[in-house]
């Protein structure tokens, strides 16, 4: 086998891999909202970042980590991602380029909601509330004393 071939090859199976950790980091950790757009300059992508910015208590309260995937740039909580990860984020997730999306990933990993990217973000937070984990982690905040951000 020539190393051409063979890097091709090694390349097509350590993508996926390396994207499956790269969500796996946040398993049981964070929960994950991934905004997707065709492009940086989308009216619902801009939208979206004002209002996560405005309310960065309640993404904090619920241990969200955020994700932006715009055409073929993207980053985590606004450090930038690497292009190839974009791209393989993007196969990964089923996402076509004019898509416009919100997608919530549950402590488990796994997707909760898809959902166009002009829903409400308390939408999302009112969806986080009532899951079960959440639940607990709101009771025990109360219980120490701690105050629970409001959708």
């Amino acid at each position: 086998m020539n190393k051409a071939l063979l890097g091709i090859l090694i390349s097509v199976l350590l993508v996926p891999t390396a994207i499956a950790e790269m969500l796996d980091q946040h398993r049981w950790q964070d929960r994950v909202l991934i905004l997707v757009a065709p492009s940086e300059d989308n009216a619902g992508l801009q939208k979206q970042r004002q209002m996560i910015q405005a309310r960065q208590d309640a993404i904090a309260d619920r241990d969200l980590r955020i994700y932006e995937l715009a055409g073929s740039q993207g980053s985590l909580d606004q450090q930038t991602l690497r292009t190839d990860d974009v791209t393989a984020l993007r196969q990964h997730l089923g996402l076509a380029p004019e898509d416009r999306l919100m997608i919530l990933l549950g402590l488990d990993g796994e997707v909760k909601r898809r959902a166009p990217l002009d829903t409400p973000l308390s939408d999302f937070f009112r969806q986080i509330d009532r899951m079960p984990m959440r639940q607990a982690d709101i009771r025990a905040k109360r219980a120490a004393g701690m105050t629970v951000t409001k959708p």
